[in-house]
């Protein structure tokens, strides 16, 4: 969420050429930040799941446990496999760990099976067959287990929350608690599968299967937790009931970025007066959109880390946008869906790393990091440097053509002196 007082102007110095492929890299494997719910303005619930993105994100692994059908990252087993291998070596005694070692060294000098060598075409198609199946086996779950997990609520138990709003259900029966999952994950399940419209109460009851539905004040409150909590009825959809018209009270928001214009959003449902404040002339914060004619630039959000569990899938179906996976390799994509060639892509990436240099020349050596005792962000600085760059790019353009202008005039004055010459010797002859 963008600040009143902005980011202050200090990006590296040393900017590497390969800060881009870096960023996009990171991307890969960090979580992104979700949209933050009414609960608070500023705080984000992290998203869980594999990492996507885009217009795409590259995936990471994620797995399932056998014994349980609970979903587990693939990075966890080795670790578990280490603390086994630890517990056992630590109950050796120090004549088996001698003569186990001894084993193990005599093994490693015989000559493994699988041989390193050149892999044919046939070898690779395999291999990316492999890698296609490992990603469709490691599938999002589906049903109430998958609207659960993209609530990044647990699917099968009360979190502590739900527990501290629920105390009857909490301290009550299991069966009681077990209808209680069952209705939370239904009423996520509807939002899920429909976000473009409100999910209002009656609408809810009637589509829960008896006997849930049988208790309708539960249903209610379980309802009004999930609403009030931002797990549904968030983002941009189509309201089925009008909004409260008694003012419950007023909040000011500082900063218009995509958490404080969400939580604005949830307050005002609530019956808040909000009054968002925002230091630049556009909201947004880190997402902008940079236009110029007929070319359009994402400056920030470019790339949606952590698809599972990430409000952000909601959102992204309730205005029809395509969101496009992207593995280890990040190729960039013309309007027209092909790839962008590889000169054009190391091109951008040059003037990408060129920009961060001039705004790291800007701050670190002409001290360029205030203006009217306010602090310059990067993203200004950004632009500033872009709107220097037009202007000396039409500065040349226009001694370029004042120079065309030039030779013209020197060629009219060569033709009129041809013809003179002409005349010349026709005079003679």
């Amino acid at each position: 969420m963008s600040s009143s007082g902005g980011q202050s102007l200090k990006p590296a110095s040393g900017s590497s050429k390969s800060d881009r492929k870096d960023a996009e890299s990171g991307a890969e494997t960090s979580k992104g930040p979700p949209v933050s719910s009414a609960s608070s303005a500023g705080e984000d619930r992290p998203s869980t799941g594999e990492t996507s993105v885009a217009p795409s994100t590259a995936s990471t692994a994620t797995g399932k446990d056998e014994g349980h059908g609970r979903r587990m990252s693939r990075r966890k087993r080795p670790k578990v496999e280490y603390k086994e291998m630890d517990e056992k070596l630590a109950n050796l005694s120090e004549e088996e760990y001698v003569s186990d070692d001894d084993n193990s060294r005599s093994k490693s000098d015989r000559p493994s099976s699988a041989t390193i060598g050149p892999t044919s075409a046939s070898s690779q198609a395999k291999v990316a067959d492999v890698v296609e199946e490992e990603d469709s086996e490691h599938d999002e779950p589906a049903g109430l287990e998958g609207a659960a997990f993209q609530s990044r609520l647990p699917f099968d138990k009360m979190t502590a929350q739900e527990a501290a709003c629920f105390p009857d259900v909490a301290q009550g029966p299991p069966q009681s608690q077990k209808v209680f999952i069952y209705i939370r994950n239904r009423l996520l399940q509807l939002w899920v599968e429909n976000p473009k419209q409100q999910l209002v109460f009656d609408n809810a009851l009637s589509q829960i299967e008896p006997p849930y539905n049988s208790d309708g004040p539960l249903v209610m409150r379980v309802h009004s937790f999930l609403e009030r909590y931002g797990f549904i009825n968030f983002g941009v959809f189509k309201r089925l009931r009008p909004l409260p018209v008694k003012k419950h009270g007023r909040v000011i928001i500082i900063g218009a970025g995509i958490s404080g214009l969400t939580a604005a959003q949830q307050l005002t449902q609530f019956g808040m007066e909000v009054v968002v404040f925002e230091a630049r002339d556009r909201v947004g914060g880190r997402i902008a959109t940079f236009r110029k004619g007929n070319y359009v630039a994402d400056l920030g959000a470019m790339v949606v880390t952590g698809l599972g569990g990430n409000p952000m899938t909601v959102l992204s179906k309730q205005i029809n946008m395509e969101l496009q996976k992207i593995r280890q390799k990040c190729p960039l994509y013309e309007s027209n869906g092909y790839t962008v060639p590889k000169e054009k892509d190391e091109m951008v990436e040059r003037e990408f790393n060129r920009l961060l240099e001039a705004t790291s020349y800007l701050s670190h050596q002409l001290d360029f990091n205030y203006v009217n005792n306010k602090a310059v962000s990067l993203g200004q600085a950004l632009e500033w440097v872009i709107k220097l760059q037009d202007k000396h790019v039409k500065e040349k353009q226009i001694q370029h053509l004042k120079l065309i202008l030039e030779l013209q005039e020197k060629l009219k004055t060569n033709q009129y002196r041809m013809l003179d010459v002409k005349e010349i010797g026709r005079a003679h002859v």
